[in-house]
């Protein structure tokens, strides 16, 4: 299952070459995640108030090609468990109008609990499951 999000790029987001600056698209990438997240009953906000934090371990974004101010676009997020305690969400963005890939995302996390202490199980792995069932 890959769930799909659609945004539009904002003139503010655009820097001086009038393109939108690459620090957003990590907003981007985080924003649709956290709709992923919440469209399948996992509140970030919500697990953070019961000391349930999904931490960034590492992001990766390959920028190929520039969004424009008012584009349309779509992000698309899956998830995949890499270990025992470590889960990467695996994401593009699309062109809305041609699918055109402008850029592509891993960001791999972890789970913590209270006093930074790594948590093996993850709210996470109901996405894995629900993932894989046909």
């Amino acid at each position: 299952m890959t769930f799909k999000y659609k945004m539009e790029a904002r003139d503010h987001e655009c820097d001086v070459q009038g393109v939108v600056n690459n620090a957003h698209y990590q907003h981007y990438f985080e924003h649709a995640r956290h709709v992923f997240l919440k469209q399948n009953e996992l509140d970030f906000a919500a697990l953070a108030r019961q000391h349930i934090n999904l931490m960034v371990k590492k992001i990766e974004i390959e920028y190929l090609h520039s969004l424009s101010a008012h584009d349309q676009f779509y992000i698309t997020v899956h998830v995949n468990k890499l270990s025992k305690i470590q889960y990467r969400f695996s994401q593009s963005l699309h062109l809305q109008n041609n699918h055109t890939l402008m850029a592509r995302a891993n960001t791999d996390v972890v789970t913590v609990g209270e006093r930074h202490k790594l948590l093996r199980h993850s709210p996470l792995e109901s996405l894995i499951h629900a993932t894989q069932t046909p």
